[in-house]
């Protein structure tokens, strides 16, 4: 696999990054700071690769029940459309806060 620039690790062993909150660390450390910005938007990507994945679910649906297209794919267009609103990429700087001991 040329086109990979990094090793995938054998099946079972993939990294998971611990969730870390703004409120749970010191501003004065940029790694800490970094890890807390990273933990938001690696959580933000999840959510929006979740909602493309219903999206595909939903355009496949529609594409093979042609005919019975509305009634068949109805719960999935509910549940796609309570999606958008949430699992929208914003960013961390609306989180972040400023430092709190100032």
């Amino acid at each position: 696999m040329a086109f990979i620039d990094h090793e995938v690790p054998p099946e079972g062993e993939f990294r998971r990054y611990k969730k870390v909150s703004f409120d749970d660390i010191d501003y004065k450390d940029p790694a800490q700071l970094r890890a807390a910005q990273r933990s938001e938007l690696e959580h933000q990507w999840i959510k929006q690769y979740a909602l493309r994945v219903t999206r595909d679910a939903l355009k496949l649906c529609y594409e093979t029940r042609s005919v019975n297209q509305l009634e068949d794919c109805k719960d999935l267009a509910l549940k796609y459309f309570e999606m958008l609103p949430t699992h929208r990429l914003h960013g961390y700087a609306a989180i972040q806060k400023n430092d709190p001991s100032k």
